[in-house]
């Protein structure tokens, strides 16, 4: 059989993904400048986690910590969808599925042609309810509560203090506390219902569903009759085993929470929630009442400032904000912070920094400095996967260096040899300080600190 022409591979790869999306009943929905849809891998849809960004017609899976569902046109979408993988074997079936689905003709090199089927009848997928979060202020009070119920286990405070170097009164002023076990929840949701706390869409929490016959070991707190179903609502967490780290936003209130996973190809994962009962038809996989954790930044000063924050005061009323500093990741923010003496913005990954230009916006910073992760500089391979994650990196930080650039906000690269540490609080926990690199002029120099609050 002819292959399929390049100008039919052209046209379908420039199928805009959101089209696609829509087209297989996916249901976009707009998000600031992105649209967020479930993940189209088959087996990886339980949250809506997964980003297009139709100016770029990228997509991106960041659902507990992503399955791997990523590309740069319609076809590696199509190709998730109908296989869960973006394997090239799929190529030539991608090419027909969208062009058929989007009423392209297909063109072969031998000059025929294939008219395109009559586009199928998308059935919308059944969506999951979207539950929002409770307020900042509940969520604060309800995680500063719970937290200080969790215990702190000997392995987890080993690893605070020898590999992040904090001392016990940093690890207490931090909030860093161990996932307790499903017998530990059991005692510590108890306690919380009972003091009163609403543990409804404070993401983290959520009912799960046990029907009638099944042990319930549970309070009588905790449960819920339900007559319909024939069964009850019982509420647990969705952690796992590990350590959370508290995410406080500008007024210091503890947003969300962080799990540092003790095993798992992700280390790090959000305290999340949801509820599937409009989706899921298997009653012992039900849940309800939770919501989603989102990505936030995490938004910190000093630890001796943490210390006397009072919850509700923005951080700029407490200590100057001229200059901000945003790296990867929650320990290093943390660890950056107490080292440099200066505010620091830490995002999850570097594509989730859409909350730090407001921020720098409504503080009116002056001076604003990108820490970002060595990893991005270094290709794990010379395969074009690997080139294309290295190129999609870059473009993120080249992103955001322009858009904070347009405040008129000098913005300043630092960087060091990897074989330092790959984050900066790897260098810094070292006594090593980075290179500081003008992204207008391009001038270099190292980094002195006593000329950090001049802006």
């Amino acid at each position: 059989m002819a292959r399929i022409s390049q100008k039919t591979i052209d046209d379908v790869r420039n199928v805009s993904i959101v089209d696609v999306a829509t087209a297989l009943g996916h249901s976009p929905k707009k998000v600031g400048k992105q649209y967020r849809v479930y993940c189209p891998n088959p087996t990886h849809r339980e949250n809506p986690d997964t980003y297009i960004e139709a100016y770029k017609n990228i997509f991106k899976c960041f659902g507990n910590g992503g399955c791997g569902a990523g590309g740069n046109n319609s076809l590696s979408y199509y190709s998730w969808h109908e296989y869960g993988s973006a394997d090239k074997r799929y190529f030539v079936n991608s090419i027909e599925g969208v062009a058929n689905l989007m009423g392209i003709p297909i063109e072969y090199e031998d000059g025929t042609t294939q008219e395109a089927t009559q586009k199928r009848e998308c059935i919308p997928r059944t969506i999951q309810k979207e539950i929002p979060a409770q307020s900042d202020a509940v969520c604060d009070k309800v995680y500063r509560a719970f937290l200080s119920l969790c215990p702190i286990r000997k392995e987890h405070a080993k690893e605070w203090m020898e590999t992040r170097q904090y001392s016990k009164d940093e690890i207490i002023t931090i909030g860093l506390r161990s996932v307790p076990t499903p017998q530990e929840s059991v005692h510590i949701i108890h306690q919380l219902i009972c003091k009163g706390y609403p543990l409804e869409r404070v993401p983290g929490f959520s009912q799960r569903f046990i029907p009638d016959g099944y042990n319930l070991p549970f309070p009588k707190e905790l449960l819920e009759r339900d007559d319909d179903n024939k069964g009850y609502w019982v509420w647990m967490l969705s952690a796992g085993s590990g350590y959370f780290i508290p995410v406080r936003n500008r007024k210091g209130q503890i947003v969300r929470l962080r799990v540092r996973r003790d095993q798992g190809n992700h280390k790090y994962i959000w305290f999340s929630s949801s509820d599937n009962t409009t989706i899921e038809t298997n009653k012992l996989k039900w849940k309800r009442k939770g919501a989603s954790s989102g990505a936030p930044i995490n938004v910190v000063p000093p630890i001796s400032q943490i210390k006397i924050w009072e919850v509700g005061t923005d951080l700029s009323e407490m200590m100057r904000v001229n200059v901000v500093l945003a790296v990867e990741g929650e320990h290093n923010s943390i660890i950056s912070a107490n080292k440099i003496g200066i505010p620091v913005t830490g995002a999850p990954g570097i594509g989730n920094f859409k909350d730090i230009i407001p921020l720098l916006k409504d503080w009116g910073s002056k001076k604003f400095i990108i820490a970002n992760d060595m990893d991005i500089l270094k290709r794990e391979d010379d395969s074009e996967k690997s080139k294309k994650k290295q190129k999609t990196l870059m473009e993120k930080l080249k992103e955001l260096a322009t858009e904070v650039m347009k405040l008129d906000i000098e913005v300043l690269l630092w960087t060091w040899d990897i074989r330092d540490g790959n984050g900066l609080d790897d260098l810094l926990l070292q006594g090593k300080l980075p290179i500081e690199i003008n992204l207008r002029s391009g001038a270099h120099k190292k980094v002195e600190l006593s000329q950090l609050h001049i802006a």
